[in-house]
């Protein structure tokens, strides 16, 4: 039976739609199918389904690296690839799908997709949450009724400087906006009335730190497999992640075992990889801890980068971090002197072109770096991508 793994980045969009493979995401989703593909370089890993061909340079670049990166299936020779296959044990970034050999085709399963609906929604992960986390100021809106009743709570305790968060149900991170008390019933609007889409709101809080525990489970038994450091920016856009070394990510792990005990409870019968996204902000003078702010029941990039660290062993720290487009046509030679230049291990996990030369609109790096207890990963990552922008940069 062949193992293949579908890295569908856009897992929350083919929830929000009820369809696999939307095309307008494809170029998007290239940075995972490319970054399995090195996880797939291992003797016993599945095999990568990905959309387009990697870019061979890139490819050359891992072999003088001493990796070989095998030849996925591409999606548009899947069931050719596959049509003497009955079953096949399909892996997923998020899992909502399953293969039918009668057509030779990859489809929704009903019980994946509901089941990721219904925990991976914002709005009922937030009425499981309140019950630990009452104080914190977060609204499900699922219909106008919901609207009216909270702009009846909370209208008298508005201020004119307040701001607040609108998230939809499923969505990439960073695609929030934000609204000050002016700009509430026009903002609910265009979810419900056009977009005819749920949301989450919640306040405006003046985030200082974002963590990520890494989580698996299996048969009923959730076990915490380490920390990182998420890289966002002041409007929780995500940048990148931190593995490694760091007094803080201990601190913070040690403050998680009981909120994380709970979410076998929300969730008893998931299987597979998970995060919970957490975050540090000011309240009254005071850095409080959100422990949960999200869960996530589906791989993330540091569950990815969890993963490389294990197939590729090595001391020190590591970083993710996504870098723009490339200014030049020869990158990878770049990368080796900046290789040079700083005495880090540089290793693209995208391919800076697609298969049609043009440059992607995003780069996502792996740098591993010396271990310094006493290194700084906000600082480290800035002076890493300041570092990498200017390199790769005219």
């Amino acid at each position: 039976m062949p193992r293949i793994f579908r890295p569908n980045a856009y897992f929350e969009e083919e929830l929000r739609l009820g369809k696999l493979f939307p095309r307008e995401l494809e170029a998007r989703n290239s940075v995972l199918e490319s970054s399995f593909s090195v996880l797939g370089s291992f003797p016993d890993s599945a095999k990568i389904l990905v959309h387009s061909p990697p870019e061979e340079n890139w490819i050359k670049y891992w072999r003088e690296k001493g990796v070989q990166i095998p030849k996925p299936i591409l999606l548009r020779n899947l069931k050719q690839s596959l049509q003497k296959e009955k079953e096949i044990q399909l892996e997923e970034w998020g899992k909502i799908s399953r293969w039918n050999s009668n057509n030779n085709e990859l489809e929704i399963d009903p019980i994946l997709s509901d089941s990721a609906k219904k925990y991976g929604s914002k709005l009922n992960q937030n009425d499981w949450n309140r019950e630990s986390n009452p104080d914190f100021f977060a609204y499900s809106i699922r219909n106008r009724g919901d609207w009216e009743k909270f702009l009846e709570k909370e209208k008298d305790n508005f201020s004119p400087d307040q701001r607040f968060v609108f998230k939809t149900e499923f969505g990439f991170a960073g695609s929030q906006k934000f609204r000050d008390v002016s700009g509430l019933n026009d903002l609910a609007d265009l979810f419900l009335k056009v977009k005819r889409e749920p949301f989450l709101i919640e306040t405006w809080v003046d985030r200082t730190k974002d963590f990520s525990l890494l989580f698996s489970a299996k048969n009923g038994k959730f076990k915490i497999e380490e920390g990182t450091i998420l890289l966002n920016d002041h409007k929780g856009k995500y940048s990148g992640t931190w593995m490694g070394e760091f007094s803080e990510i201990e601190s913070y792990l040690s403050e998680m075992p009981e909120s994380f005990s709970k979410i076998s409870e929300f969730h008893p019968n998931y299987e597979g990889y998970g995060s919970v996204d957490s975050f540090f902000y000011r309240s009254k003078g005071n850095e409080v801890l959100r422990k949960i702010s999200e869960v996530n029941f589906r791989w993330t990039m540091g569950c990815l980068l969890l993963e490389l660290r294990r197939r590729f062993p090595k001391k020190g720290n590591d970083l993710l971090l996504f870098l723009p487009k490339v200014q030049n046509s020869d990158p990878y030679s770049r990368l080796k002197t900046w290789e040079k230049e700083t005495g880090w291990e540089i290793l693209p996990l995208s391919t800076f072109f697609s298969p049609y030369r043009r440059p992607n609109q995003k780069n996502l790096i792996w740098v591993r770096l010396p271990a310094h207890k006493t290194q700084d990963p906000w600082e480290t990552a800035k002076i890493v991508s300041e570092s990498g922008t200017r390199v790769l940069g005219p």
